[in-house]
């Protein structure tokens, strides 16, 4: 399973990275976390409302930090 953080080094996405991070850890998860803060990349990707959080290539979440629970919710439904 492969979860994507796009969005610039900023506060909210700062703290959407530290959000997934502690879920990952706490869940003992076997997931590859990708950070994208490259404003190319992000741009390459059409992401428009950073933070964007992709699942296996799905969007689950854009523009805001998302809690721990829906990670939780996200990574037992793929």
């Amino acid at each position: 399973m492969k979860v994507t953080l796009y969005g610039p080094n900023t506060k909210v996405c700062h703290r959407a990275e530290v959000v997934l991070r502690q879920t990952l850890s706490a869940m003992g998860a076997q997931v590859e976390l990708e950070m994208v803060h490259d404003a190319a990349h992000i741009r390459a990707a059409h992401v428009t409302a950073p933070p964007e959080i992709e699942v296996d290539g799905y969007i689950v979440s854009c523009g805001r930090v998302p809690t721990s629970a829906e990670v939780v919710g996200w990574l037992n439904r793929h």
